[in-house]
C-alpha cells in the first residue's frame, strides 16, 4: 500500500515540478517514460476507439475521447477531460489510471444546436493540461463544383 502512495505522489510532484519550471505552459509534457495516446471518435468496441476522427455531422449525437496512458509506475493517478464548446466549459469527467497500459473514455452528449468548435483537453490530477484536441460538429464538407459539359 505505501508503494501505491509513494508511486502515485512521486508522479504528482514531478508533474508540478514540470508546470513551475516552465512558467504555467499551455500544455505540460508527462513525465518521462509516460505517453499519452487520444483518439476522438464516434464508439468504442473492444476497448478501441472506432470512427476516428476530427470534424463529425451535426447528428453525430455523441463524441468519445479514447485515451491509453502507458508508461505508469506502480499505483493509480487521475485524469481529466474537459470538454469545451467554443471555449466554454461544458463537462470535466474525472477518470482513474489504474495500471500499465491503461485504456479509458468519456463521452460528450452532443444535440445538432451544439455545432461549433470544440476542445477536449486533457488534465493530470494537478490540472495541467497533458493533451489537447480540436474538433468541429456540424461542419459541412466541401462542395464540390461540377462543371457542364
Amino acid at each position: 500500500m505505501y508503494k501505491r502512495i509513494f508511486a502515485v505522489t512521486a508522479a504528482i510532484l514531478v508533474l508540478a515540478m514540470i508546470a513551475v519550471a516552465q512558467d504555467k505552459p499551455e500544455i505540460v509534457k508527462p513525465p518521462a517514460g509516460i505517453t499519452v495516446e487520444a483518439v476522438l471518435c464516434t464508439g468504442i468496441e473492444d476497448r478501441e476507439p472506432v470512427g476516428a476522427g476530427d470534424s463529425f455531422p451535426a447528428d453525430v449525437e455523441k463524441v468519445y475521447l479514447w485515451t491509453k496512458v502507458t508508461g505508469l509506475a506502480e499505483g493509480e493517478t487521475i485524469i481529466h477531460h474537459v470538454w469545451l464548446r467554443e471555449g466554454n466549459e461544458m463537462a470535466d469527467v474525472e477518470l482513474p489510471v489504474r495500471g500499465n497500459p491503461w485504456r479509458t473514455y468519456s463521452y460528450k452528449t452532443i444535440p445538432p444546436e451544439w455545432s461549433g468548435k470544440w476542445e477536449v483537453k486533457i488534465t493530470g490530477a494537478d490540472g495541467n493540461v497533458i493533451e489537447s484536441l480540436n474538433f468541429t460538429v456540424g461542419a459541412k464538407p466541401a462542395e464540390t463544383k461540377t462543371e457542364a459539359p
